[in-house]
């Protein structure tokens, strides 16, 4: 079963969670999470196809929103339309989960 993105359960890892896009605000919405997940993501499109890779740009506004992504073991990048989406799955580790701005800080410090 999909999540709902604005469960309280994002208090944890994305990690694992897959989401159906099935309107523009839940779309938006998750999309904004993948993009500032850090970890891969893996896009299942309209087509059938899955690019599993890493999101570092979006482009929401405009008549074609789109997202950026390294794909995973490719070189390059791809760009891949809001609505050619149809279901994200925060397939890879969460690198960040459980860090933060203060424990950069005291760790910089300690060096």
């Amino acid at each position: 079963m999909a999540t709902q993105p604005d469960s309280p359960q994002f208090e944890q890892s994305l990690e694992g969670k897959q989401f159906k896009l099935v309107d523009a605000e839940r779309r938006n919405k998750v999309i904004e999470l993948a993009f500032d997940y850090r970890g891969d993501v893996t896009l299942e499109l309209r087509s059938g196809d899955r690019l599993e890779g890493y999101v570092y740009h979006r482009n929401s506004r405009g008549p074609s929103p789109s997202l950026h992504v390294f794909p995973k073991n490719q070189a390059g990048s791809k760009e891949v339309g809001y609505e050619d989406i149809v279901s994200i799955v925060f397939s890879g580790e969460d690198t960040a989960f459980g860090k933060s701005w203060e424990d950069w800080l005291n760790k910089k410090k300690q060096d």
